[in-house]
């Protein structure tokens, strides 16, 4: 009786095995295709895995938005899509997960003086003799919401992590200005040759920019990006005319 009682019991753990055998996978895959239709349904897209969700993005669209009524005022509205923001802004999120993702890969920090010091060199905190204000930067300080101050603070951070990924870059490149670079530009543009410095300084700006843009542009092609936002085409914007 009693191994025939220890014999049921194991018989019926050998089964319960199985059938959580056959059961936890289904579980598995079901949640996490639950957990990757949630992503995608906050997202406007996703890059090598990283959501850009869309708090992200309409909050960069009301900045850009902004910005641009500033500058245009009222003509805004009747050139905005011809301006083609929303593609634009979303081809910027996905540059700026790209380059921090990048900067990440190569272990690049941004330490918190070199974000203080970023904060403090806006020309909000300067004097009108255009030195730094000690008391005008507290005073304006005091004054932001902590949200409002983590948020600029957390933009400093990419913006620095995004210039020393790109120093990085084009430093591995050694791109050099030759004297003839330099003698050629001057001859095109008839400027006279006192300018020289400012010339090789400019061209060197110049094909830094161009070697970075064509690093990016290899890199984007290799990275996988899925895109969830719905954007007009040419087409449609063309029939709401």
């Amino acid at each position: 009786m009693i191994t025939n009682f220890f014999r049921k019991k194991k018989i019926m753990k050998l089964i319960l095995w199985i059938i959580a055998i056959m059961i936890i996978p289904g579980f598995l895959l079901w949640g996490i295709d639950i957990s990757g239709r949630q992503k995608r349904a906050n997202s406007v897209a996703i890059v090598n895995r990283e959501p850009i969700t869309y708090r992200e993005f309409y909050s960069r669209l009301s900045d850009i938005e902004d910005r641009y009524r500033q500058i245009f005022g009222d003509k805004y509205t009747q050139i905005r899509d011809e301006l083609d923001i929303e593609r634009n802004i979303l081809e910027e999120l996905i540059r700026e997960k790209i380059l921090l993702q990048q900067a990440r890969k190569r272990k690049i920090r941004v330490f918190d003086n070199e974000i203080v010091e970023a904060f403090k060199s806006d020309p909000t905190f300067k004097d009108q003799e255009g030195k730094f204000d000690e008391k005008k930067y507290k005073d304006i300080l005091s004054r932001i919401p902590e949200d409002v101050l983590k948020k600029i603070e957390d933009e400093i951070r990419k913006a620095i992590m995004i210039e020393k990924l790109k120093n990085l870059i084009v430093s591995e490149a050694n791109i050099k200005i030759s004297d003839k670079d330099v003698d050629d530009f001057i001859k095109e543009n008839k400027l006279q040759s006192e300018d020289r410095e400012s010339v090789r300084k400019v061209l060197q700006w110049q094909k830094n920019e161009k070697y970075f843009n064509e690093w990016y542009t290899e890199i984007r092609k290799e990275s996988k990006v899925e895109i969830y936002l719905p954007l007009k085409t040419t087409e449609n914007k063309e029939s709401e005319k």
